[in-house]
């Protein structure tokens, strides 16, 4: 209640009357005023069923592109490194992601959609990069193990034939192994390892358990595991045994710039477990709208 210029007192409405609502604010000077504000008889941006499939697909791949930003930025033959690596990267797997919700609605979707997960990258079928370069038939990704093997002759060992076997061109090969897992913890996370051999190292060295270490160098978000049993080289992600999906890109530099080898980071055919303890889920379920992880 205010009083008016004839003394007596007005009233303030607060609330909604029809497509109207009624406030109280302030004028220039500081006193006190009805405010009203009609409603937008059409809504620019409703919450359709579309709309919010469309949201959470590409929350999907956000998060996706958060996660595996080192890989994806630069792994498209022909495309530039840095935003336009990036868009190729959303372009492909919106598509991937969308059509793959829309065939299994109701569950056993590659990317868990319609499951309770946490937020971060999901697993899935992730085209990671895209290029002619080809990933020779010596190197072999192991089953639910984010690492790839070579297998060497009985008697060669040595680290030109290494080389040899892994299609080994020049000192800017390098040798991605990119997985999703849950690591040693029980966050869904990505991780990955570049290897590539070490110059310091004489290709007439003999590779042994005791100098396996030193034939790659490596870099990553994860730590470097390299061993040899007998004939077989193995590198790969340190804990192994935590990761569920394996893909291996092959990245080349040449006259032309970088080529790549095409690497889809898939986990069709594996037993995959979905977090279910503090999630939330991911695909609207009838009247309850959520959007990988956020209500929305």
């Amino acid at each position: 209640m205010a009083k008016s210029k004839s003394g007596g007192t007005r009233s303030y409405i607060r609330g909604k009357i029809g497509a109207d609502v009624y406030s109280v604010g302030k004028d220039g000077k500081g006193k006190r005023q009805q405010v009203v504000r009609s409603l937008a008889e059409q809504v620019a941006n409703p919450q359709t069923e579309a709309q919010m499939f469309g949201r959470m697909v590409m929350s999907t791949v956000m998060q996706a592109v958060s996660a595996m930003k080192p890989i994806i930025d630069h792994s498209f033959d022909g495309i530039p490194a840095g935003q336009p690596s990036i868009s190729e990267f959303i372009r492909r797997n919106y598509a991937l992601v969308a059509a793959d919700a829309k065939a299994h609605p109701a569950s056993g979707n590659a990317f868990g959609l319609n499951k309770y997960q946490e937020k971060g990258p999901k697993q899935g079928a992730y085209i990671l990069s895209k290029g002619n370069v080809q990933v020779p038939s010596a190197i072999v990704l192991g089953t639910k193990r984010g690492e790839f093997s070579v297998t060497l002759t009985a008697s060669n060992h040595k680290v030109s034939d290494l080389k040899a076997a892994m299609g080994h061109t020049n000192g800017d090969d390098y040798y991605t192994v990119v997985a999703i897992g849950y690591g040693d913890g029980d966050n869904l996370e990505f991780g990955f390892i570049r290897f590539r051999f070490n110059p310091a190292l004489a290709d007439d060295t003999d590779i042994t358990s005791s100098n396996i270490a030193s034939v790659f160098l490596t870099e990553g978000n994860q730590t470097a595991a390299v061993s040899i049993d007998n004939n077989v080289v193995k590198a790969g992600i340190t804990g192994a045994q935590y990761w569920s999906n394996n893909g291996l890109i092959i990245s080349r530099k040449n006259t032309d710039g970088w080529q790549h080898s095409s690497c889809t980071l898939s986990s069709e055919g594996l037993d995959l477990e979905f977090v279910a303890n503090t999630a939330l889920p991911t695909y609207p379920q009838g009247s309850a709208r959520f959007l990988n992880g956020g209500d929305i």
